[in-house]
């Protein structure tokens, strides 16, 4: 065999190995696909528990639900909820029984336990938490997607609830961005003579233009088209479902839009609200959000009821690994974003309002530096998964008990008559119902 002969050959081989491993690749992708895609059709997800034809009791819950769905780590969660829609295996008289503390807690899918089982997310945790410690109490959880509907609930159904205490679970990844649309667009807010109207805007604005609000190139990494492909690239390469397991725990956050074309108001990532210094027409959110806040608290306080705000951070607030792949995979210029930034701003109008808001965001960043344990759903969801639901429990404990405890005195002077006062500052004083989350906790 001459030389040649022989460089063939090993030419041939060589390819031949090469045509193989590609189809092998080419085949094996195809058939994670397939298995990928069969498994979420055949199961329910949490877009099967939501009605949104109409708000109710329950938000936007289905009611009478009873079924499970996917749990997004290849297993499926149960999901239940009662006639009126509300996420409890149990049914709730309209006013509550002498006695009891009734916690009616507003929110969109973190409030109710996104892909998490009945009795694995934070909601029930407090619940059996309250029982322990005080027997007689309750929590009434509605989806009210977004804090412009959450007002518009509280209106038509919250107050006839007769709840001690309400909460308003904030998620930073898209609620902020969803207060600029709420206003204006879906309900018109007015307070007049300290009373609240919120009605259903009968002439809508138009929706939002997501193009017209993209994030500013300062807060982006300069690339040339070298730099561009290979970023884009290893973002194309971690998200086949051959290499995507291997990744998928810290994945990027996801996008609602074009991964390219960064916008301002993302429903998923919320970039945004973290620019520093804030953009203008992401401020403007901050003050719809705020006068939302302002006419619920006002709402509450007229008739009553502790408001309370929480707070539920975003995936790469808590594990620093996922801000690194977002940097990294959206080619974000980190030293342009505060990771505190919607807290503080948040926090800082609670205090000046006299607001309850319970931040467990440095707490839950610690508890998952301690642990190493993913506190969120894979593949970049927003969500937290099981664990991040104990964490957060565990995390938000002491402000929350210092808010039940508020609850209960007011159960209690009810039931006896009297009137009681309950952290109201003197003029002058600075507010003192502010609890923050700032203790770490160092047991289970």
């Amino acid at each position: 065999m001459t030389l040649t002969d022989w460089q063939k050959k090993v030419t041939f081989i060589i390819l031949s190995v090469i045509v193989s491993l590609a189809l092998a690749v080419f085949l094996a992708e195809i058939c994670l696909e397939i298995t990928d895609r069969h498994e979420k059709n055949a199961l329910l997800d949490y877009p099967d528990t939501i009605d949104g034809r109409s708000l109710s009791w329950g938000g936007f819950l289905k009611k009478n639900f009873n079924a499970y769905v996917t749990d997004g780590l290849g297993g499926r969660a149960h999901w239940v909820t009662d006639a009126e829609g509300f996420r409890s295996t149990n049914s709730f008289s309209r006013e509550p029984a002498p006695g009891v503390l009734r916690i009616l807690a507003l929110g969109d899918s973190f409030n109710v336990g996104y892909r998490v089982d009945q009795k694995f997310y934070f909601n029930h945790w407090r619940q059996q938490w309250l029982k322990r410690k005080y027997g007689q109490a309750e929590i009434l959880v509605a989806e009210t997607e977004e804090p412009a509907t959450a007002l518009y609930y509280l209106v038509k159904f919250g107050l006839r609830l007769q709840p001690q205490i309400v909460t308003l679970g904030l998620t930073l990844g898209n609620d902020i961005a969803e207060a600029y649309v709420g206003m204006g667009r879906r309900y018109l807010i007015t307070a007049t003579n300290g009373q609240v109207h919120i009605a259903i805007n009968s002439k809508p604005l138009p929706g939002l233009n997501l193009a017209a609000y993209q994030i500013p190139p300062a807060y982006l990494k300069s690339e040339n088209p070298f730099q561009r492909f290979t970023r884009r690239t290893g973002r194309w390469l971690t998200r086949t479902p051959l290499l995507r397991p291997f990744y998928q725990q810290h994945e990027a956050v996801t996008s609602w839009g074009d991964r390219d074309q960064l916008n301002l108001f993302d429903f998923n990532n919320g970039f945004g609200m973290f620019a520093q210094p804030t953009p203008p027409a992401v401020e403007k959110a901050y003050q719809r959000l705020f006068h939302i806040l302002k006419a619920m608290s006002l709402l509450c306080r007229q008739h009553g009821i502790i408001f309370a705000v929480q707070i539920f951070p975003q995936r790469y607030q808590v594990q620093p690994e996922d801000w690194l792949r977002a940097v990294q995979e959206y080619g974000l210029k980190a030293s342009r974003f505060n990771l505190m930034g919607p807290n503080q701003k948040i926090v800082a109008f609670c205090r000046q309002q006299n607001i309850i808001c319970l931040d467990a965001t440095a707490a839950l960043a610690r508890w998952y530096a301690r642990r190493h344990q993913p506190l969120y759903l894979p593949r970049g969801d927003m969500h937290w998964n099981q664990n991040g639901h104990w964490a957060f429990f565990k995390c938000s404990l002491p402000a929350f008990a210092k808010l039940a405890e508020q609850g209960y005195l007011k159960v209690q002077a009810n039931t006896s008559g009297q009137t009681v006062r309950i952290n109201t500052p003197r003029p002058g004083e600075p507010a003192k119902s502010t609890v923050l989350i700032e203790s770490y906790v160092k047991k289970d």
